[in-house]
């Protein structure tokens, strides 16, 4: 592990601490890196982490530590073997000393204004954790398209709900988990990321959401890719998804967390959910995991009961389910051209 503690801003009393994780993102992790470095909030510290890469990452990271050492305090951790990424991050959290921590993945870029924004929005609330909208490139996206749907002038399409949001993120994907600002003493108090899961975003949230207030703003403050190489592209993998065991593992957490009728109701909704998908990429015994779970929330209907026969039988139609999402992908992108080519054409001719 090694550190740059040179050029560091001591004019701002609010440090915010950004762990940005790399793993065979040599393409972008340059980029990454730059978007720290401009942003107008200043005080920040970075702790870089390359998680065992076997591409040219090492190398793009030690280039940009020699040209960028006086404007920022870093600090490295280079893993020979990729390792747990939940274990990987919290290496990270026990470095970091700043208010405010932030998760960045080295293949997305923070916006010149998403920490000044995040801080401000923090400072004047009493919520544990931040969170904004996003680009949202790559996969079935579109130049300019966002996690909340924005209209031609820029306004939000519909209301996100903030404060305790604790039922939406058991129901389905209510945030940009990019976005995210924690709050790091709490952040710390909850332990960090759980080591005995796949991934961390679906856990860490519901188990804050449980606790403390969210804040939103309509601020668009990161740009996300979605890269087929990711590890969150492979959640619903064939047959062998690393992640749904993961999912499952915070569901069971979640019906502890419940209090309520309506919030067993809204894990039922996710259950369903997961369900669908992992036995359309026939990961049968998750699915099996996912029903069970269900059966102890007293879900019943038709829908369950079939997901149960289809369980039974095995049946796998994984290959379908494969070729349905890719064409869903490119059917998304013809339609997404036909929309650029015909606004060129309205503002041409318009």
């Amino acid at each position: 592990m090694g550190n740059t503690l040179k050029g560091w801003s001591d004019y701002n009393p609010i440090l915010v601490s950004v762990i940005c994780t790399c793993y065979n993102h040599g393409k972008y992790v340059k980029n990454s890196l730059d978007s720290l470095v401009q942003q107008s909030h200043e005080n920040t510290e970075i702790v870089i982490i390359d998680n065992g890469s076997k591409d040219n990452s090492p190398d793009m990271i030690r280039q940009w530590m020699e040209a960028n050492w006086f404007k920022r305090k870093c600090k490295t951790i280079f893993h020979s073997e990729t390792i747990n990424y939940c274990k990987s991050f919290n290496q990270g959290l026990s470095l970091v000393r700043g208010k405010y921590t932030i998760d960045l993945s080295a293949d997305d870029v923070l916006l010149s204004n998403h920490l000044a924004t995040a801080v401000e929005t923090l400072e004047a609330s009493d919520a544990a954790v931040y969170f904004s909208n996003a680009y949202l490139e790559g996969g079935k996206h579109q130049p300019g398209d966002t996690f909340y749907p924005i209209d031609n002038k820029g306004n939000l399409k519909a209301e996100v709900v903030s404060g305790d949001i604790y039922l939406q993120v058991i129901q389905k994907n209510h945030l940009c988990a990019p976005t995210l600002v924690f709050k790091t003493e709490l952040l710390k108090l909850e332990g960090g990321y759980d080591e005995a899961l796949s991934y961390e975003d679906f856990d860490i949230i519901v188990r804050m959401a449980r606790k403390y207030p969210f804040v939103f703003h309509e601020n668009i403050g990161v740009k996300k890719r979605l890269l087929n190489s990711s590890f969150s592209s492979a959640q619903y993998r064939a047959r062998e998804s690393v992640m749904l065991p993961s999912t499952l593992k915070v569901c069971r957490k979640i019906r502890e967390m419940n209090k309520s009728r309506e919030e067993n109701r809204a894990l039922q909704i996710r259950l369903m959910h997961e369900t669908k998908h992992a036995l359309a990429s026939a990961n049968f015994a998750v699915a099996v995991g996912f029903l069970h779970l269900a059966n102890e929330t007293g879900l019943t209907g038709l829908r369950y009961r079939l997901f149960w026969l289809w369980a039974w039988s095995r049946l796998d139609f994984s290959l379908f389910y494969r070729l349905f999402s890719r064409g869903s992908v490119y059917f998304s992108r013809f339609k997404g051209r036909r929309r650029l080519k015909k606004s060129k054409l309205v503002h041409k001719f318009g």
